[in-house]
C-alpha cells in the first residue's frame, strides 16, 4: 500500500505506431494544402505578369494586323488558371483526396509555367518587330503614340553604362531572384544613370557591379541546383509549422538552407511525436477517471519561474477528500489524495487518521487505473511510490482552483465541535 505516486507513463509500440500513423496522414494532408496554396499564389502571379506585353501585342496589331499568336498564348493562360479554381476552393477531408487535387493544381502550374515561358519568347520577337516598325515609321516622318516604347539612341560616350545596366536589367527581370538581390541592382542601375566621368564609371563597374553580378549568378546557379529539394522541404516545413502553431521563418534557396530545414522538420516532428504521446496518456488517464466515476471538481494551470509547466486536475474521491492528478511539462504524473478545504493549512490529528485509512483504499482503485490504461495502451516506464503515512496528509485549498463543482470540505462538523470546545475552555 501507499501514498503519493509518481509515474512515468509510456505507450506501447502498437499505440505508438497508431499515433505516428495519424501524424503522418496530418502531415500528408498539410503538405498537400499547402502545395495547393503555393502554386495557386504563383499561378496568380503568372496571370498578372503579362500587361505589358499585351500593350504591345495590342499595338503590333494595330500596325501590323498580326501579333504574333500572343492573344491566343493569353488567352490558354487565362483558361487554365481558371479551369482550376473549383479545384482550388473545395475542402478536401479524405487526404487522398486532398493530394490528387494538389497534384493537379501543381500540374496546371507547370503548364502555365511553359505557356509564360512561350509568352515572354513571343513578346520578346514582338518587341523588336514593334521597334523595328516604329523606325521605320519615324524615318518615313511619322510619329506614334505608344509611351510604353523608347526609341534606341545612340550614345557613344555611355556605351558602358548601357552594357553595364543590360546586364543587370537582364538579371533582375529573373523571378525567383530574392527582393533584396532586385533592390541591389536597381540601386546600382540608378548609380549607373548618375555617374557622368567615364574613369569612374569604370572603376564602379569593377568594384561595384561586377561583383554584384557575380554574387546573383552563383546564387541562379546554386538555386537551380537546389530548387527541387529545397521547394519540397520548404514546402513540407511551412505545412508542419501551420499545422502544429510554429513561427515560420524564411529562407533562400540555398544547400545551406536544404540543411537547416531538415533539421527543423526533424526537429519539429519530435518535439510533436513527445507532446502527442504526453497528450495521448493524459486523455486516457482523464478517460479512466471519469470511467470509475470519480467527478471532475476543478483544475488550474501552474507556470513556475524555471519555465516548468504543471496542470493540475482534481478529482472527488468522496467525503471531503479528493485525487489531485498533476501533469509536468517534462511528462510526470503525480497521483495525491488529501482532504478539501478552502484554505491552506495542516490537517488536524483526527483528519491525518482519515486521510491515511483513504490513501490505503485509494490504492486497490489505482490498481484498478492501471488495467485500464494499458488497455489503451499505456503502460509504467517507472515510478516512486511513498508510504500511506501522516507525513503526507495534505489539504487542498480549492481556492487556488477554477472549480467546476461545488465539494465538501473534510470534517467540517467535527471542527465546528472542536472550535466551540476550544471556546468553552477559554471562558473557564
Amino acid at each position: 500500500m501507499s501514498g503519493p505516486k509518481s509515474s512515468r507513463y509510456t505507450l506501447t509500440p502498437e499505440q505508438r505506431r497508431i499515433l505516428a500513423e495519424q501524424r503522418e496522414v496530418e502531415r500528408r494532408k498539410a503538405v498537400a494544402t499547402e502545395k495547393i496554396r503555393k502554386a495557386q499564389k504563383q499561378l496568380l502571379q503568372i496571370g498578372g505578369m503579362f500587361n505589358t506585353e499585351k500593350q504591345i501585342a495590342s499595338e503590333l496589331s494595330n500596325r501590323t494586323g498580326d501579333d504574333n499568336g500572343m492573344t491566343a498564348l493569353i488567352s490558354e493562360l487565362e483558361t487554365l488558371i481558371t479551369s482550376i479554381q473549383p479545384i482550388v476552393r473545395t475542402n478536401y477531408e479524405d487526404v487522398n483526396s486532398v493530394e490528387e487535387a494538389a497534384n493537379a493544381v501543381c500540374s496546371c502550374l507547370k503548364e502555365a509555367e511553359k505557356l509564360a515561358t512561350k509568352i515572354s519568347s513571343t513578346a520578346a520577337d514582338n518587341e523588336d518587330i514593334l521597334k523595328a516598325n516604329l523606325s521605320e515609321a519615324v524615318n518615313q516622318g511619322f510619329t506614334t503614340s505608344f509611351a510604353d516604347i523608347k526609341e534606341i539612341k545612340a550614345d557613344t560616350a555611355t556605351t558602358l553604362r548601357i552594357e553595364a545596366a543590360q546586364r543587370l536589367a537582364q538579371i533582375s527581370k529573373i523571378g525567383f531572384l530574392p527582393y533584396e538581390y532586385k533592390t541591389e541592382i536597381n540601386r546600382a542601375i540608378t548609380r549607373l544613370d548618375e555617374i557622368t566621368d567615364e574613369i569612374f564609371l569604370k572603376n564602379f563597374i569593377a568594384v561595384s557591379v561586377n561583383p554584384l553580378i557575380k554574387q546573383a549568378n552563383h546564387f541562379i546557379e546554386e538555386y537551380k541546383e537546389c530548387q527541387t529539394e529545397f521547394d519540397r522541404l520548404y514546402t513540407e516545413y511551412s505545412a508542419l509549422c501551420e499545422l502544429y502553431y510554429y513561427a515560420t521563418q524564411e529562407y533562400v534557396c540555398s544547400r545551406s538552407s536544404i540543411q537547416i530545414l531538415e533539421a527543423e522538420i526533424a526537429r519539429i516532428k519530435q518535439a510533436v511525436a513527445e507532446d502527442d504521446e504526453q497528450a495521448y496518456i493524459s486523455d486516457c488517464l482523464d478517460e479512466v477517471m471519469v470511467e470509475m466515476g470519480y467527478s471532475v471538481l476543478g483544475s488550474r494551470e501552474v507556470t513556475k519561474r524555471s519555465g516548468k509547466r504543471f496542470r493540475n486536475e482534481l478529482y472527488a474521491y468522496g467525503d471531503g477528500t479528493a485525487v489531485n492528478v498533476t501533469y509536468s511539462s517534462d511528462g510526470k504524473i503525480a497521483m495525491e489524495l488529501g482532504g478539501i478545504d478552502t484554505s491552506d493549512r495542516v490537517p488536524t490529528a483526527q483528519e491525518t487518521n482519515k486521510l491515511c485509512d483513504s490513501m490505503e483504499h485509494f490504492c486497490e482503485d489505482f490498481k484498478e487505473i492501471e488495467k485500464r490504461l494499458l488497455v489503451k495502451g499505456v503502460v509504467l516506464a517507472d515510478r516512486i511510490l511513498l508510504p500511506a503515512e501522516a507525513e503526507y496528509a495534505q489539504i487542498i485549498n480549492t481556492s487556488d482552483y477554477a472549480m467546476e463543482t461545488e465539494a465538501d470540505t473534510i470534517s467540517v462538523k467535527k471542527q465546528r465541535k472542536s472550535a466551540s470546545k476550544q471556546k468553552a475552555l477559554r471562558r473557564e
